[in-house]
């Protein structure tokens, strides 16, 4: 639980309410006149007397203008949507991880309130003789919901009913990142799928597949998952890669984790392993490395690492074939130097 407050009127301190912990301290430029926290206490809205509206995100402290000449703004009752008015327009952020992405609704009055009822969600708005009511989407609604209750497959569900678009996208990739964080990797393939990123969808298959084989020949529910094979997979995935190296390592897997690095193209990392493990194949390592290096027109880096390695005629060579004389007359001069 958070609470927000006004220092002064320029000044916003949001507290920790069960420590006392100052979690973040806002200056701001000029008056605040309105501002409240979503319910999770992970983001406030607020606006000053210039009738700007502003997002601040609490965990990484970075603040957002939402919009100008704002003359009205409330969250979702429930959620974290956000629903303002600026001038004519009836703007909403489905999806206030990605403010950028709103959207926007032509209305000829002033908007009076939020109601929401029986799945659905309605803006009053008075236009002077009329009420005119504007539905909002409940299942873009719902999907922030179910995301804040931690119900994945549930959000993935609401999302599937729903086309493609730049917003929609923005969720997707919310979902994809909090399936991978908590391991939901069924989830999360669904989400790359939709959103037709081909080779992570391709890639977690490949994952599920392990975790399901793993668990039929175990006969435990849910032990593949916590397989090495499968995590290290998915630490590759996420690009934590010293992980996925221990956890094979562990194994004794000293060829697979070579192999790893070597899919990545990482092979400078490949051959510290072979030669902290002293593996038999290191000079062909090396030698492989070379190759490839010269035939991808990296001549520079098979430069460097010839001389480091002592060969200072190959590396002159190299350097040279790249089309840095330079280079190659240094390697000479500290030659020379040495002798």
């Amino acid at each position: 639980k958070k609470v927000a407050y006004l220092l002064d009127l320029q000044t916003v301190r949001i507290v920790e309410l069960t420590t006392g912990v100052t979690d973040a301290t806002i200056s701001h430029e000029s008056k605040i006149d309105w501002m409240e926290m979503n319910g999770r206490s992970t983001k406030l809205l607020f606006r000053d007397k210039r009738r700007a509206l502003h997002l601040y995100d609490i965990a990484t402290q970075t603040r957002t203008t939402l919009l100008s000449f704002c003359s009205y703004v409330q969250w979702v009752p429930n959620s974290d949507v956000v629903v303002a008015q600026n001038r004519t327009n009836l703007c909403v952020w489905y999806h206030i991880d990605a403010p950028e992405r709103q959207t926007v609704v032509p209305i000829k009055g002033d908007v009076e309130d939020i109601e929401r009822s029986a799945g659905r969600t309605e803006v009053v708005v008075d236009e002077g003789m009329n009420t005119v009511s504007y539905e909002l989407n409940e299942a873009l609604i719902s999907f922030s919901t179910a995301v804040d209750e931690g119900d994945l497959q549930g959000a993935c569900d609401m999302l599937e009913r729903l086309e493609l678009t730049a917003e929609t996208e923005a969720m997707w990739q919310q979902l994809s990142s909090l399936a991978l964080e908590r391991e939901d990797i069924v989830t999360a393939e669904r989400c790359f799928g939709a959103v037709g990123n081909v080779a992570k969808a391709r890639y977690l298959r490949k994952v599920n597949n392990m975790a399901r084989a793993v668990e039929a020949e175990s006969g435990v529910p849910g032990s593949g998952l916590g397989h090495f094979t499968v995590q290290s997979k998915l630490a590759v995935l996420q690009g934590h890669l010293p992980r996925a190296e221990q956890l094979l390592l562990q194994q004794g897997l000293v060829e697979e984790t070579m192999e790893m690095y070597q899919e990545l193209h990482k092979w400078e990392e490949s051959i510290a392993v072979a030669e902290s493990r002293q593996h038999p194949e290191v000079m062909t390592l090396k030698a492989n490395y070379l190759q490839w290096l010269t035939e991808t027109g990296q001549e520079e880096k098979a430069a460097e690492q010839k001389e480091n390695e002592g060969d200072l005629v190959t590396a002159v060579h190299l350097y040279l074939k790249g089309g840095l004389p330079a280079k190659a007359a240094a390697v000479v001069t500290r030659y020379e130097e040495r002798e």
